[in-house]
């Protein structure tokens, strides 16, 4: 089994110290401390197990609801759970629709303790319900930068999740030696170090649902049922997940994120470029492209 060294252990601690912001994030929402929590971060980094894994240990009752979601499917969500943790997980529309903001903006302003009133103005009557519960809700982006916006952030608790990719590699390698009923130890690692590989060399972040599914590559191959052998399984999966990201961005757009990771990089490390290039996510000579780029371009005051 792989042996992991002292700043393999520092990083895991980072990730884990994280994980105890999210948990405790929610438990400040769950035993009503704040009315809600908005958690954002990149895919793939833990933030909708911790927090269903965190709610599952408090035992306080929740609902949760993902994809899309109207702003009356939002009002008869809480009016169907009045006193329940709201888990709203990946649901973008909402979070872009003023509708659905000022129902949200109802549900959070105000004592945590109390009863907050809810209002919703269909064609025929107007429908209200007394809230008491709370909202998590998780994004992959920010919340937008208009007034509704603004006024429900100020409402809640903001928390951003963005682990570096040296602390997600070294997590996984952690969560890999643990091993499971059917794999060893070492089997699960090499498939670890197999995605940490590949994720760098196609310029990608780490995602450890990449390494779960993985897993399962490797436990089909093993029972001799691919026709190929789980590496090619994996590599081409992560091949095809930067082919529908690059037809999701235009190149310019692209290049405009790339230089954004590389700005905040930069602000975050001055002057350490080996920490710059691992929290950008970037693979060396496109780090470097941009890097040469921002540093062309006009600063702001």
């Amino acid at each position: 089994m792989t042996n992991l060294k002292t700043d393999n252990l520092s990083q895991i601690n980072n990730f884990q110290h994280r994980i105890q912001r999210i948990r405790g994030r929610v438990g400040g929402v769950a035993l009503g401390y704040h009315t809600a929590c908005y958690l954002v971060g990149r895919p793939g980094t833990s933030k909708t197990f911790t927090v269903m894994d965190e709610l599952s240990d408090l035992d306080e009752p929740f609902a949760y609801r993902n994809a899309r979601m109207t702003p009356m499917g939002l009002f008869d969500f809480i009016a169907d759970h009045p006193e329940h943790v709201l888990v709203l997980d990946d649901i973008g529309t909402l979070f872009k629709n003023d509708q659905a903001m000022q129902i949200l903006m109802a549900a959070t302003g105000g004592d945590p303790k109390e009863p907050r009133r809810v209002t919703y103005k269909s064609k025929d009557k107007q429908h209200d319900v007394d809230f008491t519960g709370g909202i998590i809700a998780i994004s992959n982006v920010p919340l937008r930068h208009d007034p509704l916006a603004r006024a429900f952030g100020s409402r809640v608790v903001l928390l951003e999740h963005e682990p570096t990719d040296e602390e997600m590699a070294n997590f996984m390698l952690q969560l890999a030696s643990r091993g499971t009923h059917d794999l060893s130890p070492e089997e699960r690692i090499e498939v670890a170090q197999f995605v940490i590989a590949e994720t760098r060399e196609h310029d990608q972040r780490l995602d450890l649902r990449h390494f779960n599914k993985a897993i399962q590559d490797f436990r089909q191959d093993r029972d001799g049922l691919t026709g190929c052998s789980w590496q090619e399984l994996v590599r081409t999966s992560l091949q095809k997940t930067v082919i529908v990201e690059q037809e999701c961005l235009s190149k310019r757009e692209r290049i405009e994120l790339d230089r954004e990771r590389v700005r905040e990089a930069m602000e975050l490390f001055p002057g350490d470029t080996a920490r710059q290039i691992d929290h950008s996510g970037l693979g060396k000579s496109t780090f470097y492209t941009r890097r040469k780029e921002v540093e062309a371009l006009p600063q702001t005051a």
